[in-house]
C-alpha cells in the first residue's frame, strides 16, 4: 500500500520533471503502486522497527530486578508471638 501524500508527491514530479499532464501522471502513479503493491512491494510512511539485541531487552528487566532485590524488605510478624 502506498500512501496517498506519496502517490501525489510521485504524480507531482511526474508533472514537474517530465512535463507529464496531471490527470495523466495521477493515473500513471495509480496504475504503478498497483503494480508494485500485486509484485508484493510495500512503501508505508512509519520506517521499520530497528532489531533489538538480545541484551538490550534483558536490561530493563534486570535493572527492575535488582532495584527489588536492593529495597528493604517488610518482615512479617506473627501475631501469636504478642499475645
Amino acid at each position: 500500500m502506498i500512501p496517498y501524500a506519496a502517490r501525489a508527491l510521485i504524480a507531482a514530479h511526474l508533472t514537474d520533471e517530465l512535463d507529464v499532464h496531471p490527470h495523466l501522471a495521477t493515473l500513471t502513479t495509480a496504475a504503478l503502486a498497483d503494480r508494485l503493491a500485486a509484485d508484493g512491494w510495500h512503501i508505508t510512511s512509519t520506517p521499520p522497527a530497528r532489531p533489538v539485541a538480545p541484551r538490550a531487552r534483558e536490561a530493563g528487566r534486570t535493572r527492575r530486578g535488582l532495584a527489588r532485590r536492593l529495597l528493604p524488605r517488610r518482615t512479617r510478624t506473627n501475631g501469636d508471638a504478642t499475645s
